[in-house]
């Protein structure tokens, strides 16, 4: 009796079989007849679509290669858009029916290779479908799925001006670039496919009662979690533009953002879980298992691993968060502002680093809104974080040397206020450690007059001046301020030129502001007199010298190829002619051959300079000289 049910069962499925079979033939010969209503027919009408659906699992893989593979192309779509739409259908279908892992290699592969927006749509709502088959199982092989989406839209061409940086008047017209529009219709394609998946997860995956601490493994609400940041990073950062359009309307740039930045706080459930875990990445060294590729404890927790996290996209994410104003109206209030700053602090500090601008304006963008929240003043004790000295470092960095003007703009307005954000130690502590550390002249000179602006506001009030402003401390940070001359009368002035006068001004300010002497100027004066201006007197009246000579031998066409100061200044002259288009160059460290008229140009130009410093100079150490006369006499009389 066994025996026959086996036959009748065995006689079942090659029946079964030849109806499959014969329904593949019949799909094959109507669109060869481009009869695609009578296609679509054997899976809609009521009498034939349960028994040819039935039939679909015996064929659904040579379906798929001989029919859809075939057809799912450029080329079709565009000579033949009806058996595209066809063929997608029955893709779509299949999918259903097909073999998972078999089917979901293929959608991958396929959708690496995708070279259109038609083409990749149709693959990503068959692989829509397996997705939802595969159900929580085999986590690892969902993500492979959705790495597989994210690797095509990074890919996808973009216009260089992107990683260069633009400006506003660029900013305005981005999204109407052809390649602009490709990406955001791959970003909003990915929306449309990760909807019902993302539902279904959040409805179905859920904590358990019993369940007290976060399951941070590799499971599929965890990955959706990694692949929705993921996707905030680039290509799309790119395209923030916050900064540069924030008088116009909402635009599609935001919209993705927004709502990739909504779904991964929903997946999440406390949108600053992550702030945790960035600071484990960032500050504490893990130990790497070379073996595996990975950082320790990493297997246990997803949210630990860049190829999965990468810190930018989760920088992305808190900035679509604070500056984005996304923080979802139930996260919890319980973290302190200065938490939030310290934490995120790592993150901007991720972005500056970055070498695309927009990059960089969004990690300021970041630091300027945590700063804006802040209560109480941060502590100076915050600055036992090291990512203070790697976050000043790379923002003085972008401040002196972006070629982005309006960047280095913001950086000097984020930089002020970062340091007025701290308490009066914390300000004379990085003040002093930038002023120790810092290469550039211009920055140094803003730093020293940042610090005089606090010193005057410190005197402007009534009570005690504070420690950091006056006796020893005050002596040190002056002295970092104002004492630039570091190869003495032999200084190249020109190149210091702009801390020189800073330095000039601070000096003739506290010399008329404080006649009390409550900072201890006029105690540090006398070094000052000695390291600085004995020393600067000097230098300008032999560089004045050295250059009018030098000018009086090229304009009766001496050579003077043995004066190094000079030939460096030519240069440097050399320099501004190429890149200004006058006259060529070979880059060399030989004398450049420049005409006898653009060396006088530069030669008056370095002397005007050095007669303002002159002046400057004369200027200062006359108040001094009249301020110190006005102690005197005030010190005579009161004995």
């Amino acid at each position: 009796m066994q025996g026959q049910e086996q036959e009748m069962e065995v006689d079942v499925d090659v029946a079964q079989a030849t109806e499959a079979s014969n329904l593949l033939q019949l799909i094959k010969q109507l669109l060869v007849e481009k009869a695609y209503d009578g296609v679509r027919m054997l899976f809609q009408s009521a009498q034939e679509a349960e028994r040819n659906i039935r039939l679909l699992a015996h064929i659904a893989m040579d379906l798929y290669h001989d029919v859809c593979f075939v057809n799912i192309s450029d080329e079709v779509n565009s000579q033949e858009p009806e058996l595209f739409d066809c063929s997608d259908e029955l893709l779509k279908l299949l999918a259903r029916f097909a073999p998972l892992q078999e089917l979901m290699l293929e959608l991958m592969e396929r959708l690496e290779e995708s070279r259109s927006l038609n083409v990749f749509g149709a693959y990503l709502r068959a692989l829509q479908v397996v997705l939802q088959r595969q159900g929580r199982d085999k986590p690892q092989a969902v993500e492979w799925c959705l790495q597989s989406a994210f690797t095509r839209l990074r890919e996808l061409p973009l216009p260089k001006y992107l990683s260069e940086g633009y400006d506003e008047q660029q900013a305005r017209l981005i999204e109407q670039n052809e390649q602009v529009e490709d990406l955001l219709a791959h970003y909003i394609t990915v929306g449309l496919f990760r909807q019902p998946l993302c539902s279904e997860i959040l409805l179905k995956d859920v904590r358990a009662p019993d369940q007290i601490f976060r399951d941070c493994s590799q499971n599929r609400r965890n990955i959706f979690a990694c692949f929705l940041i993921q996707l905030l990073g680039r290509p799309l950062a790119l395209l923030e533009m916050s900064h540069v359009k924030e008088d116009l309307t909402r635009t599609y740039v935001q919209q993705v953002t927004d709502s990739l930045s909504k779904d991964a706080s929903q997946f999440l459930g406390d949108p600053f879980l992550l702030l945790n875990l960035v600071e484990q990445r960032a500050r504490w060294l893990r130990k790497l298992d070379a073996s595996k590729g990975v950082y320790e404890m990493s297997c246990r927790n997803v949210f630990l691993i860049e190829e999965k996290l990468p810190l930018h996209a989760v920088a992305m994410y808190y900035h679509s968060l604070f500056v984005g104003n996304q923080l979802p109206a139930n996260a919890p209030r319980i973290y302190a502002p200065l938490f939030l700053f310290e934490t995120s602090a790592y993150l901007a500090e991720v972005l500056l680093r970055q070498q695309e601008p927009p990059l960089q304006y969004c990690g300021l963008r970041l630091v300027e809104h945590l700063l804006g929240i802040l209560i109480e003043p941060v502590p100076a004790t915050s600055l036992q974080l090291d990512v203070h000295k790697r976050f000043c470092e790379a923002l003085c960095k972008i401040v002196g040397y972006s070629p982005q003007v309006a960047l280095r703009q913001l950086g000097l307005h984020v930089l002020r206020q970062y340091i007025l954000g701290f308490d009066d130690q914390g300000k004379y502590l990085i003040l002093k450690n930038l002023l120790e550390t810092l290469q550039h002249d211009g920055l140094m000179g803003y730093l020293g007059g940042m610090y005089k602006d606090l010193v005057d506001k410190a005197l402007s009030k009534s009570e005690p001046i504070p420690e950091v402003y006056s006796g020893k401390m005050f002596r040190e940070m002056l002295l970092l301020c104002v004492c630039v001359l570091p190869h003495d009368v032999k200084s190249d002035l020109l190149l210091h030129s702009d801390r020189l006068c800073h330095a000039l001004n601070i000096l003739r300010y506290f010399a008329v502001r404080d006649k009390a002497d409550v900072t201890g100027f006029w105690q540090a004066l006398p070094d000052i007199t000695r390291i600085l201006l004995d020393p600067l007197g000097k230098a300008l009246n032999f560089s004045m010298a050295h250059y009018k000579a030098y000018k009086e031998r090229v304009e009766r066409g001496q050579s003077a190829s043995d004066d190094e100061l000079m030939q460096r200044q030519l240069n440097m002259l050399a320099v501004n002619i190429t890149n200004s288009g006058m006259a060529g160059g070979d880059g060399d460290s030989h004398l450049p051959d420049i005409g006898r008229q653009e060396k006088l140009d530069v030669l008056a130009s370095s002397i005007t300079s050095l007669e303002t410093l002159q002046s400057l100079y004369l200027r200062a150490s006359e108040i001094i000289e009249q301020s110190s006369r006005l102690r005197r006499n005030a010190t005579s009389s009161d004995a």
